[in-house]
């Protein structure tokens, strides 16, 4: 397993109500962005490689879409 996928997990175990922004590969020729819940990310990531360099930022408590 994946380092990444691993971090998804436990934010989605202990915080799961929390938006979260991932991005792979940036400033790169492939980059990817992802913004959402952590288990909503972990589904959209289940169809990518999850290979390269990952950045993650999570939101505070009180921030609000």
């Amino acid at each position: 397993m994946y380092r990444i996928e691993k971090l998804l997990n436990e934010l989605n175990e202990f915080m799961p109500n929390r938006i979260i922004a991932i991005g792979r590969e940036l400033t790169k020729k492939f980059e990817e962005l992802w913004r959402d819940y952590p288990n909503e990310i972990l589904n959209s990531l289940s169809e990518h490689k999850l290979k390269g360099e990952f950045v993650v930022i999570i939101a505070a408590k009180s921030w609000k879409e």
